[in-house]
């Protein structure tokens, strides 16, 4: 450990908001490129002596971390190696390796004459696979973390990602806790490339999260709910580390560069998102998400605003109810849309914006 050891202050260590929080069940951290996130919530639970369970997305990414190795084989000679514990080994010495062990499942294990050796440093399991864990027990996990749970613009995502995961996370807690051990904690790792994402939304956190961002908050904790969130800055050094670079001087300040070196979420419009005044508003319509009402408002002008003021006037459209969302669309989304082409719609909140900007990729219309 080394270089972690000479920057310390630099990289992220989640044993400290494990220590701060320690009644959360969810701890989502975004942000902070290169601080080191993956490695220091795998080095945490490594130190600890205790297994987690590391999902990723798809079964491929299952078979690129593991590389060709499966357990009962020799480990491929070609020695290349895409497992997140590979500066781990680089650091500590160890020789900690993926093995598949069937489709989307795998193990992380201590290799030595390149095979698996003693019981799984931690579990590696696909969202794709999460109907196949039914049949394993993994309750000696003492964190679920999903890496990358922000996916990237050009990543193809399932719209029940996020159910997914809580599927997962609770049949391995659900174990756990028959056996009078503590609830698993969820770890969600990412950097700031989109405020909404599956996992996100169902857990009902991208307002928050928008909100957090616009004010330059850093942290938050919903005692009630259990939820941490962090959004973490680059340190000093390492930005100015990238600064000194040609990539750094060319985009910086594109949408890319804005995400990738600023710590932004550089694909997100906050201009549509802002407070305004009722006076002159009528109610057009509520619409129902998530069980929670939203109302929206037209004025003379024909200009839209979304928000969480309650009237009492116009039809309500449920959008659990397919039949419904297909009606909403139809009645109300359109002319929304057209209005926010002519700069004559807003919203209170991000995620409001985000449902009826983009209503096709929440609903099948």
């Amino acid at each position: 450990m080394k270089q972690k050891q000479k920057n310390e202050e630099t990289y992220y260590n989640v044993a400290d908001d494990l220590r701060t929080y320690p009644s959360a069940w969810c701890y989502c951290v975004i942000g902070g490129r290169n601080t080191g996130k993956t490695y220091g919530g795998l080095t945490h639970f490594l130190n600890e002596k205790k297994p987690v369970t590391y999902a990723k997305r798809t079964n491929e990414d299952v078979d690129v971390i593991c590389a060709g190795n499966s357990l009962g084989q020799k480990a491929g000679s070609a020695e290349v190696d895409f497992s997140p514990y590979k500066s781990i080994n680089r650091d500590r010495g160890t020789n900690i390796k993926g093995y598949k062990i069937r489709t989307g499942l795998g193990g992380f294990y201590e290799t030595r004459d390149g095979e698996a050796s003693g019981p799984p440093v931690s579990y590696l399991v696909s969202l794709n696979a999460v109907n196949k864990v039914k049949g394993f027990d993994l309750s000696d996990s003492e964190a679920l973390i999903f890496d990358e749970f922000k996916p990237q613009p050009w990543e193809k995502i399932s719209r029940s990602e996020g159910e997914q995961l809580l599927e997962l996370h609770k049949t391995i807690s659900r174990d756990r806790v028959l056996r009078g051990r503590p609830e698993l904690k969820l770890i969600l790792f990412a950097n700031a490339v989109n405020v909404w994402d599956p996992t996100s939304d169902v857990l009902e956190i991208t307002d928050v999260i928008a909100e957090m961002y616009v004010k330059g908050r850093e942290t938050y904790y919903d005692e009630r709910r259990g939820i941490f969130i962090r959004i973490l800055k680059t340190s000093r050094e390492m930005m100015a580390a990238e600064e000194g670079t040609k990539m750094y001087q060319a985009l910086h300040d594109t949408r890319w560069g804005r995400m990738a070196f600023g710590n932004e979420f550089g694909y997100n419009d906050f201009t549509h998102v802002k407070k305004v005044a009722l006076k002159g508003y009528r109610g057009r319509c509520t619409l129902v998400v998530k069980g929670k009402p939203w109302y929206l408002y037209v004025n003379e002008d024909g200009a839209y605003y979304c928000c969480k003021s309650r009237h009492g006037l116009g039809q309500t459209y449920d959008l659990e109810v397919e039949t419904q969302q297909k009606a909403f669309y139809l009645d109300v989304v359109i002319d929304v849309l057209n209005a926010a082409i002519d700069g004559n719609a807003w919203f209170e909140t991000y995620g409001m914006y985000d449902l009826f900007i983009n209503y096709k990729r929440r609903f099948k219309v």
